[in-house]
C-alpha cells in the first residue's frame, strides 16, 4: 500500500478534511482516542514550541512513542542529507516523521524519494502548514461557528506566511465567502491566491463586518533585515486593538497561530480578551494532531 502523507491541503480530499475536523472536535468533547502502536519522530529544522510539543502530546495520548531529534545533535551537523536521515529512521522502525523545514516544498520532494515512512508537513518555508490550517478550522467548528458564508480577515505578513498559504486554501474549501488579506504592500502577495480572496491595504476595510479575524506576526526570519517594518509604525497601522474591532461583526472572534508579538500585531487587551480564541487554538492543536495521526495510520 502507498504510504499516506499529510503534505498540504490541496492533496486532501473533502472526505479526509471532514473526517479530521469532525474527529478533532469529537476528541475535544471527550471521545476515547484510538490506540496507534507505532513510533513517530519529530524532526524540526526550525524552532517550534506549539507545533512540536502538540505533536508529541498527541502521539502520547494515542499510545505512540515519540522521539524528538535535536537538530544540533543530529548527523545533519556532519553533512548527512535529509533523505539519508529519514531513511535511517525508517530502518530503525520509525513509521512516521513530523518534519519542519525552512525550504519550501521540501517535504513534498522528500515524499517522492523515501518509502516505508509516513510524512507530516509541520511547516515548510513559506509554502504550507496544513495541520495549523486544520486546527484553526477545528477551533471554529468546536465553537459552533459555521464556515459557510463566513467573512474572514487575515491581517499581517501574508507574503511570507505558510499559515496563510494553507489557511486560505482550506477556508475556501469550507465555503468561506470572503477571505480578506490585509497588510502593508510589501507583505502582501502580488495577487489573491484563491478566487474567494481579496487584497486590502488598510486595516479598517479588512475588518468591516468580519466574523473572524486572524492576525499574523511579521516573519522576520524570512526576510532581509532591511525589510523589517518599524515596530511602532507597524503597530499604529496594523496592530489589532479593541477599538478596531468595533467595525467587525458583533460576534467576531480573533485567532492567532502564534507566537504572538504583543504590542506589535496585536494588543495584549485583544490577545487576552473575550473575543480571543488563541489559547483554544493551542488546545485544539493537540486534538487535531491526534485526529491526523489516527487518519495517517487508518
Amino acid at each position: 500500500m502507498t504510504d499516506r502523507h499529510l503534505l498540504d491541503i490541496d492533496r486532501l480530499d473533502d472526505e479526509d478534511i471532514e473526517r479530521i475536523l469532525n474527529r478533532a472536535c469529537a476528541l475535544a468533547a471527550g471521545a476515547a482516542p484510538s490506540s496507534v502502536a507505532t513510533t513517530v519522530a519529530n524532526l524540526f529544522y526550525e524552532p517550534s514550541t506549539r507545533t512540536r510539543v502538540s505533536f508529541e502530546l498527541a502521539a502520547g495520548r494515542l499510545g505512540m512513542r515519540a522521539v524528538n531529534i535535536e537538530l544540533e545533535r543530529s548527523s545533519a551537523t556532519k553533512g548527512e542529507t535529509l533523505e539519508d536521515t529519514v531513511a535511517t529512521l525508517a530502518a530503525m522502525g520509525v513509521e512516521a516523521v513530523v518534519l519542519r523545514h525552512p525550504e519550501s516544498h521540501r517535504v513534498s520532494r522528500l515524499a517522492k524519494t523515501v518509502s516505508g515512512v509516513r510524512l507530516i508537513n509541520a511547516g515548510d518555508g513559506t509554502n504550507a502548514h496544513p495541520s495549523q490550517a486544520l486546527l484553526d478550522a477545528a477551533t471554529l467548528r468546536s465553537r459552533g461557528i459555521e464556515t459557510a458564508g463566513l467573512k474572514l480577515a487575515v491581517v499581517g505578513d501574508i507574503r511570507h506566511s505558510r499559515v496563510a498559504g494553507s489557511g486560505v486554501r482550506l477556508w475556501q474549501r469550507l465555503g468561506v465567502s470572503e477571505i480578506r488579506l490585509a497588510g502593508p504592500p510589501s507583505l502582501l502577495p502580488e495577487s489573491p491566491p484563491v478566487p474567494a480572496a481579496s487584497l486590502h491595504d488598510n486595516l479598517a476595510d479588512a475588518l468591516c463586518g468580519a466574523d473572524v479575524v486572524m492576525m499574523l506576526r511579521v516573519q522576520h526570519e524570512r526576510m532581509d533585515r532591511a525589510g523589517w517594518p518599524d515596530r511602532e509604525a507597524y503597530s499604529a497601522d496594523w496592530g489589532l486593538k479593541e477599538s478596531d474591532l468595533a467595525a467587525a461583526a458583533p460576534g467576531c472572534v480573533v485567532l492567532h497561530p502564534g507566537p504572538i508579538n504583543r504590542g506589535m500585531e496585536i494588543d495584549p487587551a485583544v490577545a487576552d480578551g473575550g473575543r480571543s480564541l488563541i489559547l483554544e487554538q493551542v488546545k485544539m492543536g493537540v486534538f487535531t494532531r491526534m485526529a491526523i495521526f489516527e487518519w495517517l495510520f487508518d
